[in-house]
């Protein structure tokens, strides 16, 4: 049965989420700073044990040997969004590629709440939150890398296979194409996810908007050409079975529920009103509607199904942890099925199908959805399914990808300036025009394995 995505009508956010929670998190005293204990952060929880994330997204060895197709519209779709990329999004990329991203994507919570969030953080009012997400020692991604991955599968990154085709943006004296480790998975990507979609357990009612700008900072790689969007769909892939394991892990839930009540202390203190009054009073990073659907498009990045479609998904075991605050009075078998009334479509690269699927799970619509429960205990949604459409429309993509011309390291690189900054349609420096750039780019392509780009459809199961 085909499956709909969600409108922001039916968003629990939007339906006493905020009262529901106030219940499931105590109280705390607003700028009480007070840190975890030592004894917390040094316990030895079970969630710390070394664990094997190549299993959830080894599909990409077989992309790479046997589909082409995929390959070429995986080095295009990168082409395409490293040279046609804002001046403002080429700023942003930057910021994330150097900074903390618990701090930079701070903007997920809106103008007011943001910029209250960064002040907190800066003035040690979040201690607890900040020893779980910071870049530096943050509880939740302390003991996962993105390294045994990125040796194992060990594919060149897209500045090393095609550079003369790519952009390269830049601060001056950055290092964005120094890196000469794995690309696949990103590591940038899985930080920001473990990040934000910790960030999203913490505040449910903003987690459309958190989600989304997380998925702006797994984009980014590609603006910046570190990355192929593969290596950004596993590192959210990565990132998000990090945040699981953590939430899965009952010991350590509790340093979650902690941070959580010191975070919505502080920002309903220094707001001056109710979490949900603070949140509707403020100017949103975007609109619900625009969140999960650029979130959505950024699953998947439109590449085609080389599966199956149609099939039911397997939920990855304890995939349902993620949504104790989104939905705390379902029960985890109701939780289980939000995320399969969620899913995407199969058959999309990264797909593993039975053996439990984190590509085909869409949080941000699992956690936004608003969901009743039925007389025999199983959950539906409580309203008619639409599509959200984005007010702004998305970038078109090229209708037939072939192969980039890989090129020997060491090409030429197209532009590299201080800022890397595009303006008014031009490339930044070039005085190229960025529709004329791309076809010059573009034309690097060889002839073979010609793959149609078809829109990504979602099913879900009620």
């Amino acid at each position: 049965m085909a499956h709909r995505r969600r409108t922001t009508r039916q968003l629990a956010v939007a339906t006493g989420l905020g009262v529901i929670l106030s219940t499931v998190f105590a109280a705390v005293p607003a700028n009480a700073a007070e840190p975890f204990t030592q004894e917390e952060l040094k316990y030895d929880y079970p969630s710390n044990a070394a664990y094997d994330y190549i299993p959830i997204m080894d599909l990409f060895t077989d992309i790479v040997n046997n589909q082409p197709g995929v390959v070429a519209l995986n080095d295009a779709t990168t082409v395409r969004i490293n040279r046609t990329a804002t001046a403002t999004e080429i700023d942003r990329a930057i910021v994330d590629q150097y900074a903390d991203m618990s701090l930079s994507m701070a903007d997920g919570l809106g103008v007011n709440l943001g910029a209250i969030y960064t002040a907190a953080m800066a003035a040690g009012e979040l201690p607890k939150t900040k020893a779980l997400i910071s870049k530096d020692g943050g509880l939740v991604g302390y003991y996962s890398s993105t390294n045994p991955a990125k040796d194992f599968f060990d594919y060149d990154r897209p500045y090393i296979r095609f550079e003369a085709a790519l952009v390269k943006h830049d601060k001056p004296g950055g290092n964005v194409w120094s890196s000469t480790s794995g690309s696949y998975p990103s590591g940038h990507t899985s930080q920001a996810y473990w990040q934000g979609t910790t960030l999203a357990t913490l505040l449910p009612e903003l987690s459309p908007q958190i989600l989304a700008r997380t998925s702006e900072a797994g984009n980014n790689r590609i603006v910046l050409a570190a990355h192929y969007p593969l290596d950004v769909m596993s590192g959210r892939m990565m990132g998000q079975h990090i945040v699981e394991r953590r939430w899965s892990d009952a010991q350590f839930r509790v340093l979650f529920e902690e941070a959580s009540a010191e975070l919505r202390a502080v920002l309903e203190a220094e707001c001056g009103d109710t979490l949900a009054a603070c949140i509707a009073a403020d100017t949103p990073y975007m609109s619900d509607e625009d969140a999960l659907a650029v979130y959505e498009e950024r699953l998947a990045y439109d590449f085609v199904q080389t599966g199956a479609a149609g099939q039911d998904v397997t939920v990855p075991a304890n995939a349902e942890s993620l949504l104790l605050t989104s939905h705390p009075t379902l029960t985890d078998a109701q939780r289980r099925q939000v995320l399969e009334m969620t899913a995407t479509d199969s058959g999309y690269p990264l797909d593993e199908a039975a053996n439990g699927s984190w590509e085909r799970i869409n949080l941000s619509a699992a956690m936004a959805a608003d969901v009743v429960v039925n007389a025999d205990g199983t959950v539906s949604f409580a309203a008619d399914v639409v599509v959200p459409t984005p007010t702004t429309p998305p970038t078109e993509n090229p209708a037939v990808v072939v192969p980039v011309d890989v090129v020997t390291p060491g090409g030429t690189t197209v532009n590299d300036t201080a800022t890397g900054a595009a303006a008014d349609g031009e490339l930044a420096a070039t005085g190229t025009e960025v529709g004329g750039a791309l076809a010059a780019a573009l034309a690097l392509l060889v002839a073979g394995a010609a793959v149609m780009v078809r829109r990504r459809r979602i099913t879900a199961r009620n």
